[in-house]
This record gives structure tokens, sequence and C-alpha cells, in this order.
């Protein structure tokens, strides 16, 4: 299997993970890798997508967490 798709997949099982000790043993078992040394390859799309948030950033196009979690209400209420 790919990183790409293997990441997603391990995202979307650890997002519905509710036991908190379970939780807990993933948070240790990722802190033991050593991100400095850690070589991360992205995808053009992702690559693209960073430097067009460089670029909201730069330009001012920021939202604060409260005005996201409300327009997030309101999308998910319909």
């Amino acid at each position: 299997m790919a990183v790409d798709p293997l990441t997603y997949n391990i995202s979307d099982k650890v997002i519905s993970i509710q036991d908190v000790a379970l939780l807990e043993k993933i948070n240790d078992l990722i802190g033991m890798v050593d991100l400095e040394k850690t070589t991360f390859n992205i995808s053009p799309r992702q690559k693209e997508m960073l430097h067009g948030s460089m670029e909201d950033i730069k330009n001012g196009r920021l939202i604060s967490d409260e005005e996201l979690n409300r327009e997030e209400q309101e999308w998910l209420n319909g």
C-alpha cells in the first residue's frame, strides 16, 4: 500500500477511536518517531495546497477558530 492511502486510512481510524488509553498508547508510539530525521514526501497536490495556504496567510485571508466553528455548524445544520 502506498503511503498516502495508508496515512488517510490510519487517520480515519484514529479519529473514530473513543478509548483514551488506546489513544495515549498511539500517541506514545508516534512520539517515538524523531520527526527531525524523518523525510516527508508530499504529493504535487499537497505541495500546491501548502503554497496556497502560505499565500492566504501572507495576504491576510484568515479566519478565527470561533468563526470557523460557527460556519461549520451552519454547514452541518444545513
